[in-house]
């Protein structure tokens, strides 16, 4: 069991690893994980993760200006494999909790699935990760700009620093 806090870049993409931006514009993330023993290499380690998302910028596009600065309470199910350098992968699932938004005929869901991949390293009680997430259901339904994306998925690239408690 243990505890970590980290920050985020994270944007609204087009699909899988399509059209992200990285930007500036980071916010934070925190939360708590368990670890359950599968074998002597795999562990099943869940989370539950407060996390601040969507497109950080407040972005203008002729005279319109849109964002989206959302917070998330997520829950990815991770395998991680290994121990002192280790890799995580599993689903991940997120329930919308509040949001600034300004999107014209806004059309989605507040239900997020997705899938996580990362890498860590043990470092005695603490360790260093860094993790990627893309969402698989749909943020936005339609959107009114041209030069925009047509779909609309959270994605997410996390580095956190956490603590074993035990």
């Amino acid at each position: 069991m243990g505890a970590f806090i980290g920050i985020n870049n994270s944007s609204i993409s087009d699909g899988i690893l399509k059209q992200v931006n990285i930007n500036d514009k980071m916010a934070i993330h925190l939360g708590a994980f368990y670890e359950f023993n599968l074998s002597e290499k795999i562990k099943f380690r869940p989370k539950v993760i407060f996390s601040q998302q969507g497109n950080r910028d407040d972005e203008i596009y002729g005279s319109r200006e849109r964002f989206h600065k959302s917070s998330y309470l997520n829950f990815p199910l991770n395998f991680k494999f290994f121990e002192k350098t280790y890799i995580l992968a599993g689903p991940q699932f997120g329930l919308l909790l509040n949001e600034e938004i300004f999107y014209p005929d806004r059309e989605g869901e507040f239900f997020d699935f997705g899938i996580n991949f990362g890498f860590g390293q043990k470092i005695k009680g603490f360790f260093l990760e860094i993790n990627f997430y893309q969402g698989l259901t749909k943020f936005k339904d339609k959107v009114n700009y041209d030069d925009f994306i047509g779909k609309g998925t959270n994605t997410l690239i996390q580095f956190s620093i956490g603590y074993y408690i035990f």
